[in-house]
């Protein structure tokens, strides 16, 4: 006699009845799935375990073996939720040390490739540059150390600039702070006011320091 499956639960599947069908001895059962949808199963796919359900179960598979990364730490990043709308890949939004969110790849997060929103990059860079630099006591070495005028410098010297009156003033940036070393009749004269000032500021700093930066006269 055959077994009655009606009632009875495989996996995610509840057997309603039995579904005929002609021209064959196997038997086959419609079910409903725990998700709602129905389907039709053979009994052997049943009860051996084949079929677990209308095939919703294959589709959340890779979403049960998915890492849980809430309330993990990579860099400066705390793994919050996994992100919505993002397809194909395993993605988490995480807040950032300094307050940024940003949504990132599993894979990124896990290897140690991202750690921060990008604040992280950026801080590194300017102290790249810094060390690059060389900021001694307020004062950039490479600045002082150069004595090439600048582009928007039409007098010739760098800090001796013409007034409107033909007169020629002279200035002197030293440790975030402008000198003002007069106005003169003769252009070489505030020159010579500026050369002097160099002489009396820079040098020093340079003699303790090194001349990490170019020294042209020129």
């Amino acid at each position: 006699m055959s077994e009655d499956l009606r009632g009875r639960r495989f996996n995610r599947l509840m057997v309603i009845e039995q579904e005929e069908r002609e021209n064959t001895k196997r038997r086959y059962w419609r079910c409903l799935c725990d998700c709602g949808n129905e389907t039709v199963v053979e009994e052997s796919h049943l009860k051996g375990g084949h079929t677990k359900s209308c095939g919703c179960y294959r589709r959340d598979l890779p979403k049960e073996k998915r890492l849980d990364l809430r309330g993990k730490r990579f860099g400066r990043l705390v793994a919050i939720r996994p992100a919505e709308g993002k397809v194909g890949k395993d993605y988490w939004e995480c807040l950032c040390d300094c307050g940024n969110h940003i949504v990132c790849q599993k894979e990124n997060l896990c290897s140690g490739n991202t750690k921060s929103c990008g604040c992280l990059q950026a801080e590194i860079r300017k102290l790249n540059m810094k060390k690059a630099i060389h900021f001694v006591e307020g004062t950039c070495l490479e600045r002082i150390a150069s004595r090439r005028n600048t582009a928007n410098n039409t007098s010739g010297q760098r800090g001796v600039y013409r007034r409107e009156n033909d007169r020629w003033r002279a200035l002197i940036g030293f440790q975030g702070k402008v000198y003002n070393l007069g106005t003169f009749i003769r252009y070489e004269d505030a020159v010579e006011a500026r050369r002097r000032a160099e002489a009396e500021l820079y040098d020093p700093m340079l003699q303790k320091y090194g001349t990490a930066g170019e020294n042209d006269s020129s």
